[in-house]
C-alpha cells in the first residue's frame, strides 16, 4: 500500500512537472510545432509589403499582388493557432446587424515592429449577416477566409458621380477557408461578403490606410448599393449610402 502511494505521488509529481514545462515552453513559443517559424516569417513579410505601399515604394496594385502571394502560401492551421482562433471563436458576441470586428494582437511574434503600419482584425459573421457593400479611398486591403464559406462579391469602381458610383461586377462566388481577395483604389475596389450558411464565417482582414496620393478624397470607406440600375457596358449605377443605410439594407 505504501509503495503504491509512493508510486502514485511520484507519478503525479512527474505529470505536474511535465505540464508546467509544457505551459512554459508554449508561453515562450518553444514547444515543437507551436514555434511556427513559418507563420512568424509570413507575418514579417506582411509587415514588409505593408511598409512598402505605405511609403510609396510600390503601387497599391503591386501590394495586392504581393498580399495575394502571401495569402496563397499561408500556413492556415499555424495562423489559426497564432490567433488562438478556437478560444476566440467560442466567445464571439455577434451583432444583430453587420459584421462583428474582433481585435488581433501579434505582440508575441518575435521580430515584428512594436508599431505596425497595417491594421488587422477578424470579421465574424453569423448566418444572414454581411460585411456590407463598400469601397475604399486611399486604402488597400484584403480578406483571408479563416472559417466558413461566405459569399463574396467584388466590383470595379469605374466612375464617381455626385450621388452614385458606376461599378462593374468582377467576382461573385463562395469562398472556402484559405481563399482570399484584395482591394485597392484601382482594382476590385468595392466588396461585399455575406454569410448564408448556418455555421459562422470568420475573415482575417489586413488594411493599409493613407496611400495613393493621387486620390484627393479622404481615406476610408464609401458605402454603396450594388443592386442599383444596370446601365450600358455591364455597369451598375450604385447609389451612395451612409453607413446606417448600408447596415439597414444589407447588414
Amino acid at each position: 500500500m505504501n509503495e503504491s502511494r509512493r508510486q502514485f505521488t511520484r507519478h503525479a509529481l512527474q505529470s505536474l512537472t511535465a505540464l508546467a514545462l509544457i505551459d512554459g515552453l508554449a508561453a515562450h513559443r518553444l514547444f515543437g510545432d507551436d514555434v511556427r517559424p513559418a507563420v512568424d516569417d509570413w507575418l514579417k513579410q506582411l509587415d514588409a509589403i505593408s511598409r512598402d505601399v505605405k511609403d510609396e515604394r510600390i503601387k497599391d496594385t503591386e501590394f495586392q499582388l504581393a498580399l495575394e502571394g502571401l495569402y496563397r502560401k499561408v500556413d492556415l492551421p499555424g495562423l489559426l493557432k497564432t490567433l488562438d482562433f478556437e478560444r476566440m471563436a467560442r466567445g464571439v458576441n455577434y451583432k444583430d446587424r453587420g459584421e462583428t470586428s474582433l481585435p488581433v494582437d501579434f505582440k508575441q511574434v518575435a521580430g515584428l515592429p512594436t508599431k505596425l503600419v497595417w491594421g488587422r482584425q477578424i470579421f465574424a459573421l453569423k448566418k444572414g449577416r454581411s460585411v456590407v457593400p463598400h469601397g475604399h479611398d486611399k486604402m488597400a486591403t484584403g480578406f483571408l477566409v479563416l472559417s466558413g464559406r461566405p459569399h463574396g462579391r467584388h466590383f470595379d469602381r469605374v466612375e464617381d458621380g455626385d450621388d452614385h458610383y458606376l461599378i462593374r461586377p468582377t467576382i461573385d462566388r463562395n469562398f472556402a477557408p484559405g481563399e482570399f481577395s484584395t482591394v485597392s483604389d484601382h482594382k476590385d475596389n468595392v466588396h461585399w461578403f455575406t454569410n448564408d450558411l448556418d455555421e459562422p464565417a470568420f475573415l482575417f482582414n489586413v488594411h493599409v490606410i493613407g496611400i495613393n496620393p493621387e486620390n484627393s478624397n479622404p481615406a476610408g470607406r464609401v458605402y454603396v448599393d450594388p443592386m442599383g440600375e444596370k446601365v450600358s457596358g455591364g455597369l451598375i449605377k450604385a447609389r451612395k449610402l451612409t453607413h446606417t443605410e448600408a447596415n439597414e439594407m444589407y447588414g
